[in-house]
């Protein structure tokens, strides 16, 4: 049932095995084999470092419009002088409230060990943006997010539809740390359209099984 506090909601957010190319995941099939790896699959090794996710959120609803006024304090002085004023009136944007949705989400990954999931998202971005491809083809349709509560059942999912990688961040290393300066690197990318939807009892039966 629901409840006013989400402090105990959960999230579930996998790349389909599509995601990557297959000669990366050859490679790193092998990699994870030789490396003696819980996850032999990249894919699963790939979703079991995402630590969080950043989506939705939007700005610019509002703009502020000067409107010029006169002072009534002056309205029975002697003197014939209108001292005017500004007051600010906020109105509801113009725009398409699709337009004002930030199309971006934000997904953090743990740096493994030998930051083999840094280099195969890294070596996959780089082979997919390398191909000569069409200018709308992307390489999943469409990521989900799964929102589940404190017994693990999903109630709520939101459907990416067509995300791309747009940005990554730098791996920094340095003489002076003995480890890695940062634990965690994120991946941006940009989306085409969002989908928010509940998920019944029933749906959920078909989804266990």
């Amino acid at each position: 049932m629901f409840g006013l506090k989400g402090r105990q909601d959960k999230f579930r957010v996998r790349f389909p095995k599509e995601f990557l190319l297959e000669e990366v995941e050859e490679k790193y099939t092998k990699v994870l084999i030789e490396k003696h790896s819980f996850f032999v699959s990249p894919i699963e090794f790939l979703n079991e470092s995402i630590q969080s996710i950043q989506i939705l959120g939007f700005t610019g609803a509002s703009m502020i419009q000067q409107q010029m006024g006169i002072d009534q304090s002056y309205k029975h002085s002697t003197i014939k002088t209108r001292i005017h004023t500004f007051n600010d009136q906020v109105y509801r944007s113009e725009k398409n409230p699709v337009a004002l949705i930030d199309k971006t989400i934000n997904i953090v990954f743990r740096h493994t060990l030998g930051f083999t999931n840094y280099f195969m998202m890294f070596e996959n971005f780089f082979k997919q943006y390398d191909r000569e491809t069409t200018y709308n083809s992307v390489p999943i349709t469409t990521l989900p997010i799964d929102v589940m509560n404190e017994y693990g059942e999903i109630y709520a999912r939101v459907l990416i539809h067509g995300p791309i990688i747009d940005a990554m961040d730098m791996l920094d290393l340095s003489y002076t740390q003995p480890i890695a300066q940062s634990q965690t690197f994120q991946v941006t990318f940009k989306y085409s359209n969002i989908e928010f939807e509940f998920i019944s009892e029933e749906e959920n039966d078909t989804t266990e099984e």
